[in-house]
């Protein structure tokens, strides 16, 4: 037990000292690397929406399958997800299962759990933040929660020098940086004449995704629909022919 809180003492003092050093990029790149060691193969951080805003203006990083964060989004889960209402309600990280609602009384927030779960989002362990602006999460998810208590303590440390690192460096300021690489992708095959249909058969996704995307990306470049912004991420070498 002693090697074990020595070893995860060490590797949280070392991505404390490493992030410091990094780019947006580069501190996900790195926090991926940690929760996964963990277990955990998808997660967000993100403010609590309130009245009036959107998840998707307060993510800070979205490790979520982009299905489900589409979903979530349309459906606005937010406002019956019990992981986030608790969170908002605690200081202390806990397990989801730690969020409990009654499904006969509640169904929306069993609601939502229960689409999680077709995700593979089944367990999963929340870090609440509190700011003076307001509140935050980071939600880890897993299909099976087997971590030990000392990863935790360590998780909790990288999961919050990640978050104030990403939030310190503010919005990204590279013009690349302004689309996810999916968006640029999905951008690129429309550049090429590719109908939503078609490029969700050639990326392998559902062709709401592919349509979620365009507008994501139209958005971002306040572009007024699809040919607008293809025109726009042409012109500002945002992607290539």
């Amino acid at each position: 037990m002693a090697d074990v809180a020595q070893q995860w003492g060490r590797r949280a003092l070392d991505f404390v000292d490493a992030v410091e050093r990094l780019s947006a990029p580069g501190v996900i790149q790195l926090f991926e690397a940690e929760i996964k060691a963990c277990g955990f193969h998808a997660y967000i951080m993100a403010g609590l929406p309130s009245p009036g805003t959107s998840l998707s203006d307060l993510t800070v990083a979205n490790g979520w399958p982009p299905e489900w964060f589409e979903l979530y989004t349309r459906e606005n889960f937010s406002v019956m997800d019990p992981v986030p209402k608790y969170g908002a309600s605690t200081l202390q990280p806990f397990e989801w299962s730690e969020a409990h609602y009654d499904k006969e009384s509640n169904p929306a927030a069993h609601l939502v759990m229960t689409r999680a779960a077709e995700f593979r989002l089944m367990e999963g362990y929340c870090i609440p933040l509190h700011y003076d602006e307001g509140g935050a999460v980071i939600s880890m998810a897993t299909e099976q929660l087997n971590i030990d208590p000392v990863a935790k303590s360590a998780l909790q440390l990288i999961g919050v020098y990640a978050h104030n690192r990403i939030r310190s460096l503010g919005r990204p300021t590279s013009e690349r940086a302004l689309l996810t690489a999916r968006e640029r992708e999905v951008l690129r095959w429309a550049a090429d004449g590719k109908t939503s249909w078609e490029v969700s058969v050639i990326l392998r996704i559902s062709e709401r995704t592919v349509k979620f995307h365009l507008i994501q990306a139209s958005r971002k470049l306040n572009a007024v629909n699809r040919t607008s912004a293809v025109a726009k991420a042409l012109a500002r070498g945002l992607i290539k022919l």
